[in-house]
């Protein structure tokens, strides 16, 4: 008897020993998944409920911590809804340590998303005959050419193809400028001449045999613009672009002028403050990376495509150049600016963005004609859009 007490009281203490460990083993887990996969945490714990406002969901998810998190001080919503804009709002700060807030009208650097507003540039200009998609663009260039090789000659480089990014242009991304860096012209950019940080553009492989990111490819089409309206840049999307929709709090002028006021300032992935004592740097292949807006005002355009997709308004663009927009480029995944995602009927359009101290990022559902913008002065600022953006997404489709 005495032996089968011991071994009762063994088989207990070992019970209670396996079960304090598999309880100390969940805790431990437990704490690995928030540090390890916070998105899933959060977005477990804060799922909205039917009639939740954005605040309130944002609230849920602990934004201002979630900010803190990824140094990112501030950041800046837009909800397009049945193809209006429902709502925005901006959070946090201009610069950390500063006590100006972000709102609705704060400026962001807004890196790729660049690209599709200046597709819509390329596309006004095809709307007005100036421009067609499938030429060879050496034939509109004048300032400097796409030198011509094996490939070129046995297929141009076109709009189509370089919006697509099936150009064969070189060239993924650009770096910054910083507020004390002379910033290089136009053409100095595509021959990769100092004081550009770049290399040359050129094709290297068949045109439209692939796909390949080229923000090479949209500065061609940055001079393009240039030499065909014989305007710079910055004053012909002024003329053809923000006028006409009236996205007054939008420029492509790069260093932005310090007098548009409510600038959000450029932080590191520590999210100190960097580039002063301007406090954001400048963006001279403005096509492809140099865009400055507002959520609301970005969701001005988005509306407009929406709109002139269906063909309910095709003042601005008609239908169907927007249904070309809209329309992959085989073999790539893009339209003609944008990303194109589609599910049976369902399409969306998209873009994001990244500067050394920028995120931003949009999706619009051309089928509801709902979308999603947000813009950050971070440069984790696509992790902290990675968290909230399901999260918004969610509410929008409740409601």
């Amino acid at each position: 008897m005495k032996h089968l007490k011991s071994t009762k009281t063994i088989i207990t203490v070992f019970s209670i020993t396996f079960a304090a460990l598999m309880l100390l083993a969940v805790s431990t887990n437990s704490e690995f998944k928030k540090l390890k996969c916070k998105t899933e945490v959060v977005y477990q714990t804060a799922i909205p409920k039917q009639g939740d406002s954005y605040e309130t969901a944002l609230e849920k998810a602990n934004l201002l911590d979630l900010m803190k998190h990824y140094g990112v001080p501030g950041i800046s919503f837009a909800i397009i809804k049945d193809g209006k804009l429902e709502w925005s709002k901006g959070y946090g700060h201009l610069q950390k340590g500063k006590e100006v807030e972000v709102n609705e009208e704060t400026m962001f650097s807004v890196g790729s998303v660049s690209k599709v507003g200046a597709a819509v540039v390329i596309l006004k200009l095809v709307s007005e005959g100036k421009l067609d998609l499938d030429t060879n663009v050496n034939n509109y260039l004048r300032s400097w050419k796409i030198e011509d090789n094996n490939y070129t000659l046995k297929k141009p480089v076109t709009l189509r193809t370089i919006m697509s990014h099936t150009s064969g242009l070189t060239v993924h991304g650009f770096a910054d400028y910083l507020p004390h860096e002379r910033l290089p012209t136009t053409v100095e950019i595509l021959e990769g001449k100092y004081p550009a940080k770049n290399g040359p553009v050129y094709v290297n492989f068949p045109v439209g045999s692939r796909y390949r990111y080229s923000g090479g490819g949209t500065t061609v089409e940055q001079l393009l613009i240039e030499d065909v309206t014989k305007l710079t840049f910055h004053k012909a999307t002024k003329d053809l672009l923000f006028t006409p929709l009236k996205m007054n709090r939008s420029s492509y002028q790069n260093p932005l002028p310090e007098d548009f006021g409510n600038i959000a300032k450029a932080h590191n992935s520590n999210g100190n403050v960097v580039a002063l004592p301007r406090g954001y740097q400048a963006m001279p292949e403005a096509a492809a990376s140099g865009l400055w807006t507002t959520p609301k005002d970005f969701s001005k355009l988005m509306i407009m495509l929406m709109n002139s997709y269906d063909g309910l308004n095709e003042t601005f663009l008609p239908r169907q150049l927007v249904n070309d927009m809209m329309t992959k480029v085989e073999p790539s995944n893009y339209g003609l600016g944008p990303r194109i995602d589609k599910r049976d009927e369902f399409i969306s359009f998209s873009h994001n963005g990244a500067n050394d101290s920028y995120r931003a990022d949009f999706t619009g559902f051309l089928y509801s004609k709902n979308g999603v913008i947000i813009f950050t002065n971070g440069r984790r600022g696509l992790d902290l859009i990675d968290e909230i953006k399901p999260i918004l997404t969610k509410v929008l489709n409740t409601k």
